[in-house]
């Protein structure tokens, strides 16, 4: 006779059913959201200097800059040297354009006294340029950059004094004349090499030109706190001005340079060198 198998337990009406639910609910609520897994920023620099950005990668030209499970807010400095790292620069930069676009830029106030200056001639020559050109190359700032910003702060004016106080061609602040060690601020030499200094350091400190001219004009320490160019007018005016002056200068010194080189000699027509007998 054989032995039937015991009877199987009853089953709990509902339990696998409910334990599989339990699962299921649970991997879920472990998941991440699907917008934390992964945050992407693509970018590039057109051939205006244009940083373009985008979150997915809009054309062929736009390079990964970033993923990970958000948004790392980098700064504008980080953000272009990803870029050249990664190859996103352009490979021709055109710069033609924005002399053409400031020409017409009018009458400027000027920091120094706040009367209204107009773009005149660049100076490419005589003792002022001499003395901006000389200083630039020692602490490796653009003469084109050296330039606008005398100009804009004094209008090379070495006796000028602000209603800031901020005095010299380059237009120190006391406690920048200390740091630098002037102590004659009315010396055109000495203004210079200290304005020159300061620039560098400036460029050094925060990378970008616009950042370092809004630092000489607000302090560098506004500048770190406002993580940017401040919010203020005058600030901004400033950098705008300058910027768009070193573009003219720039293009005038280019000008002057090709007007420099020596022409090349006038051959006679006819054949070249003295003809040889058989």
């Amino acid at each position: 006779m054989t032995a039937s198998p015991p009877p199987s337990p009853p089953r709990r009406p509902g339990f696998w059913p409910a334990v599989s639910c339990v699962l299921a609910t649970l991997v879920v609520l472990c998941l991440p959201p699907a917008d934390a897994l992964a945050y992407t920023l693509y970018g590039y620099e057109d051939e205006y200097g244009i940083v373009q950005l985008s979150e997915t990668k809009a054309s062929d030209r736009h390079v990964l800059l970033f993923e990970g499970p958000g948004d790392p807010k980098l700064g504008f400095a980080e953000i272009k040297k990803r870029i050249r790292e990664k190859g996103g620069v352009a490979s021709q930069q055109r710069t033609d354009w924005i002399a053409g676009a400031v020409k017409p830029f009018g009458a400027v106030p000027f920091a120094g006294s706040g009367r209204p200056m107009a773009f005149g001639p660049v100076v490419t020559t005589g003792p002022i340029f001499e003395l901006l050109a000389r200083y630039a190359r020692q602490h490796n700032v653009p003469v084109e950059l050296l330039y606008a910003v005398a100009e804009q702060e004094s209008g090379f004016q070495s006796g000028a004094v602000s209603p800031k106080g901020a005095q010299g061609l380059m237009q120190l602040m006391p406690d920048t004349q200390t740091t630098m060690g002037v102590t004659d601020p009315f010396d055109p030499e000495k203004s210079v090499a200290a304005g020159a200094r300061f620039l560098r350091m400036m460029l050094d400190r925060f990378k970008e030109t616009h950042l370092a001219l809004a630092a000489y004009n607000a302090g560098p320490e506004v500048v770190a706190r406002s993580g940017g160019v401040p919010a203020i007018p005058e600030t901004v005016a400033y950098v705008e001005r300058i910027l768009a002056r070193q573009a003219m200068v720039r293009e005038a010194l280019a000008v002057a340079g090709e007007a420099e080189k020596p022409s090349p000699p006038v051959r006679p027509k006819g054949k070249a060198g003295p003809l040889r007998r058989k």
